[in-house]
């Protein structure tokens, strides 16, 4: 009984660890299983999550198209005011050329002045009173020495006023060289943010197949739709009427797709401003252009209007508190249309059937779009 008790136990522990190295691969085993399972779950969890490349590519475009209109707008703004500096400056150098000679002529006027004026008064009042016989003859040459200093006070004031113009001219002149230099500097930076941004935009594009540039041409459109009647459905509101029950282009409101072709229902003014634009598509976007060949955004729109008589200012923010306010329900040919918030950095024309014609951006140029292809922030009638 003693050795059953000690073979008993010395048989124990084996068995228990057998039981032990068992349980231990059996845990090792669904352990594996879970880790095998998650890792399936897992993967397709991230396919499932992985973001679609053509939406992504537009998301990115739309980020991209918004920040390039931005630069663009200030650098017209600083090309606008770089241009009324430099007539500034023109106008302060013709201003400086003739002031100087006029001092100059002053200058010479009072110096032959102080030679007389110190010529006749070399002897002294008292001697030509001993001297001069005539008492009559010694006042009367007494007059002529006042007015002749009177006169010379009166000119060496005028010389000082006209000295005091001349350096204020120089200190404008000295600003407006400043404000030019500063102002080619800012637009060197800006013309680089804009090289970058479409950098970024062609390497975007360049990534996508084929395939998937028709269906990023295809959520453009509907995009483009979706902010036509969302602008419907703002100014609608504003103007406490019901939203236009649009969703696509084809059914935008009546008014801004009457024209069966681009600009078929202009007239006047309107059909001069866009057979104008009209002639230019195909044309370069350059920064700053205002023509006669390369356009910015605004300076096609000015150059556009001013063909028809009708004078606008230079960048679009002001353009945009030109003429008065229009529905995008109420759309015609020839209206401005503006993009990306309030104050607006785009602006197009509006010539029917749902496009505008606009100085697009370096890469695409001049060229007709369909009116919702950006956000929509108003329109201004102006002819």
């Amino acid at each position: 009984m003693a050795q059953d008790r000690q073979t008993s136990s010395a048989t124990r522990p084996c068995s228990t660890g057998r039981r032990s190295r068992i349980g231990r691969s059996l845990a090792a085993t669904a352990l594996s299983g879970v880790i095998v399972v998650s890792g399936l779950v897992g993967g397709q969890g991230s396919a499932a999550a992985a973001p679609d490349t053509v939406s992504e590519a537009k998301s990115n475009l739309d980020a991209i198209s918004a920040q390039t209109a931005k630069i663009q707008d200030s650098y017209t703004k600083a090309q606008a005011q770089l241009d009324t500096t430099s007539k500034k400056l023109a106008t302060a150098n013709k201003d400086l050329t003739a002031q100087r000679a006029k001092v100059s002529s002053m200058r010479s006027t009072l110096s032959s002045l102080a030679v007389n004026d110190y010529q006749s008064g070399g002897v002294s009042l008292t001697a030509q009173l001993v001297t001069s016989g005539d008492s009559a003859q010694f006042l009367s040459k007494l007059a002529t020495v006042q007015n002749v200093s009177d006169r010379t006070k009166s000119q060496f004031l005028a010389f000082q006023t006209q000295q005091g113009l001349l350096q204020t001219l120089e200190k404008q002149a000295a600003a407006d060289r400043a404000t030019i230099k500063s102002n080619r500097d800012a637009q060197a930076k800006l013309l680089k943010q804009s090289q970058a941004k479409q950098d970024e935009a062609n390497q975007i594009l360049d990534r996508l197949t084929a395939q998937e540039k028709e269906r990023l041409a295809q959520e453009q459109a509907a995009a483009a739709a979706a902010n036509l009647a969302r602008a419907a459905a703002q100014t609608s509101r504003s103007n406490s009427r019901p939203a236009a029950p649009s969703t696509s282009a084809s059914s935008t409101p009546r008014k801004a797709s009457s024209s069966s072709s681009t600009g078929s229902s202009a007239s006047g003014r309107a059909a001069t401003a866009i057979a104008f634009a009209m002639s230019k598509v195909g044309g370069p976007y350059v920064m700053g252009g205002t023509g006669p060949t390369a356009y910015d955004c605004s300076g096609l729109m000015q150059a556009a209007w001013a063909s028809a008589g009708v004078s606008l200012p230079r960048t679009s923010e002001e353009q945009f508190n030109a003429g008065t306010p229009v529905s995008t329900g109420s759309l015609q040919p020839g209206d401005l249309v503006f993009y990306y918030g309030v104050p607006p950095s785009h602006v197009a024309m509006y010539i029917g059937n749902g496009q505008i014609v606009h100085a697009a951006n370096p890469s695409a140029g001049i060229k007709t779009s369909p009116v919702g292809e950006m956000p929509i922030a108003g329109a201004r009638r102006v002819g």
